[in-house]
């Protein structure tokens, strides 16, 4: 069985060929990173275009679009729990999202239910490394509450960031762009509490700190390492038609064929804004086959 896509989304896939197979488990890892529960084929455009070497990629060369800034605008459009910016969109880690689920926990028990910036600051300094936790009550003070079950009072049927204050998604703003100048590719409870510290005066002085202290005492022990829970995802409803159109042996080319055809519309304008048309499409989709090998999946 593979790493991350489940059973019946391998068995909608087998007749396509191995390296759009390989695209689409990518696809698959993608929607974990994200947070994701299923896989779209948002997912699955996003992923061919971080690969260099298929055939959809290097169509889209040929147009004289760039991949890679198509890319950060599918990804904004991919279903998952990320900061999403007009330069950059950042899922984030595992324990950050931990904290985000813990802080919607403790607000839900309040009779408010409304997420601040006090709620994730509490929820992610809770989740830090015991030397760090330290480091901090050294600076500030009333740092942190006990963290509980972080999926206690979490409703799922409810929008993730639907019950956060204006302030509480500034600071997810101010969290995504630390992680972002710091080179990081998620954001972690350090940057939760840059941006939490950034966003909300109160909090500073209820914490007697400020993010420039923050940032100098944790230098270099921001990023959260904590590896991703092994899921194997379902497919959602469109990706199960688009692989039921699909051909036989069908390649990544044959995917975005699918796309511009039959995609969302937003998915659709972002292409043709880009000059990736049905028109070049046809031209174009003998002409450029996917490699031998398969990409390997992170």
């Amino acid at each position: 069985m593979s790493p991350w896509s489940g059973p019946a989304l391998e068995r909608a896939s087998s007749h396509l060929a191995p390296y759009a197979r390989a695209a689409l488990e990518q696809a698959s890892f993608l929607a974990a990173r994200l947070h994701s529960d299923e896989v779209s084929p948002e997912h699955f455009l996003a992923a061919m275009l971080e690969d260099e070497s298929c055939g959809a990629t290097r169509l889209i060369l040929h147009a004289f679009a760039d991949p890679e800034t198509i890319a950060i605008e599918v990804r904004a459009l991919c279903a998952g729990i990320m900061v999403v910016g007009s330069e950059r969109s950042l899922p984030f880690s595992v324990l950050g999202v931990q904290a985000l689920r813990e802080a919607r926990a403790r607000a839900h028990a309040t009779e408010e239910r409304t997420v601040t910036p006090a709620h994730v600051f509490r929820a992610a300094a809770a989740l830090l490394p015991s030397d760090l936790r330290e480091r901090l009550a050294e600076l500030g003070r009333e740092l942190t509450a006990d963290a509980r079950d972080p999926h206690r009072g979490d409703s799922a049927s409810e929008a993730f960031f639907r019950s956060f204050s204006p302030g509480a998604l500034r600071a997810l703003g101010g969290a995504c762009r630390a992680a972002a100048t710091l080179g990081r590719a998620s954001i972690g409870p350090v940057h939760l509490l840059l941006g939490c510290l950034d966003a909300d005066e109160e909090l500073r002085a209820a914490t007697g700190l400020s993010a420039s202290r923050v940032r100098m005492a944790l230098a270099g022990r921001d990023e959260d390492g904590t590896p991703l829970p092994s899921r194997h995802l379902a497919g959602d409803a469109r990706i199960g038609e688009l692989l039921r159109g699909l051909p036989a042996a069908a390649e990544t080319v044959d995917v975005l064929g699918w796309i511009l055809s039959n995609g969302t519309e937003e998915l659709v304008a972002l292409l043709l804004r880009q000059r990736i048309t049905p028109a070049l499409f046809e031209r174009c989709r003998g002409a450029f086959p996917d490699p031998d090998r398969p990409s390997s999946t992170s």
